[in-house]
């Protein structure tokens, strides 16, 4: 079913098992759940505010969502800068958070200028990661920062997916979320590079990354990888689905294992 018309989607939305309605908007689809929500009664979890975090970039501000003792997640948005893209990680966030897991999520639209989707490198992105994300880890006091490397999840939408196999580089991050990855002909490069575990995410409705031509890119550029984790869903567009949301909960839960600093130490 498509939807343009609210007062009719509500009436579709009112019994969720029986009905699987694609929006034609992304703005129409927010709105949508939330009243979904409000009709099936559901307790929908306050959203924390947005924090200011000081960088060697400068300041950012990040939501935090979870025990801050947690294992660390961290929640890459993608690239247009609306309301509606930061808020796509909340529900995988809130999930994560319930799970026991600490998970960030950075506001880089409204960032310090090397930091902006449309500036930043790869290389600047390790750097934060290295230098001030992954010490939000405190799992591990902070007076073993020095000594010891924070560990973490990275998860990325779309460009936020290709800034989380930038970082999945890193030796610390222990496995790597890529849901509707907005990834080049570097791709089999870059994902070669990236350490851990990995998650792919594709949508087969997807407008912006096509399904067919991604999916034969990255198993190609993955064919030698055992630890590869994919989830596939029928329609949501180009969009952290919420056929997603449990699998890469239960993703992150199969990493917690790797979790462990107490050897370092």
């Amino acid at each position: 079913l498509v939807h343009n018309n609210v007062g009719e989607a509500m009436v579709a939305f009112a019994n969720p098992s029986a009905f699987r309605v694609y929006c034609s908007s992304q703005v129409l689809c927010g709105s949508l759940l939330a009243l979904l929500a409000l009709i099936n009664g559901l307790a929908v979890d306050e959203l924390p505010p947005w924090e200011h975090l000081e960088t060697g970039f400068g300041q950012i501000k990040v939501r935090e969502f979870g025990p801050q003792d947690g294992p660390l997640v961290v929640l890459i948005h993608g690239m247009m800068d609306s309301e509606l893209i930061r808020d796509e990680w909340n529900p995988v966030a809130q999930k994560l958070a319930r799970a026991g897991f600490h998970a960030i999520v950075p506001d880089f639209h409204h960032a310090p200028e090397p930091l902006t989707p449309s500036t930043l490198t790869g290389e600047a992105l390790r750097e934060l990661f290295t230098h001030t994300l992954s010490r939000m880890n405190r799992m591990i006091p902070a007076r073993y920062h020095s000594v010891v490397k924070p560990k973490a999840i990275v998860m990325g939408k779309s460009w936020g997916a290709r800034m989380a196999a930038e970082v999945g580089s890193l030796e610390e991050v222990v496995a790597t979320a890529l849901m509707v990855p907005a990834l080049g002909d570097d791709a089999k490069g870059l994902l070669s590079k990236v350490h851990g575990r990995v998650a792919v995410g594709l949508v087969k409705n997807d407008q912006v990354v096509n399904f067919e031509s991604t999916s034969k890119k990255l198993r190609a550029a993955t064919a030698e990888r055992r630890d590869i984790t994919w989830l596939e869903a029928d329609i949501g567009g180009h969009r952290i689905v919420p056929e997603f949301v449990d699998p890469l909960v239960q993703f992150a839960e199969g990493a917690r294992e790797l979790f462990v600093h107490d050897l370092e130490l």
